[in-house]
């Protein structure tokens, strides 16, 4: 049951990053900025990792929303430099 559940978490990510997401520039980058500032403190990748995994999944999610948007929005600003 649990595979079924990262399956279908793993569509609907891909989903989001495909679709956009109305999440305000400005607070996303709050949230991610806020995200790595507490994953900064474990050293290793895989601390990282599991400090992530261990989030409650709203704020996962929310992080997950902030994190797409920001890379979203980076790459839109590249796009227009190139133009």
């Amino acid at each position: 049951m649990k595979e079924k559940n990262k399956a279908e978490d793993y569509k609907n990510f891909i989903s989001m990053g495909t679709t956009g997401q109305k999440v305000n520039v400005k607070k996303a980058g709050h949230n991610v900025k806020h995200t790595f500032k507490l994953l900064s403190r474990h050293k290793t990748i895989e601390k990282k990792k599991t400090a992530l995994i261990g989030m409650d999944r709203v704020s996962r999610e929310e992080f997950i929303r902030s994190f797409f948007k920001i890379v979203e929005h980076e790459s839109l600003k590249r796009i227009e430099k190139l133009q």
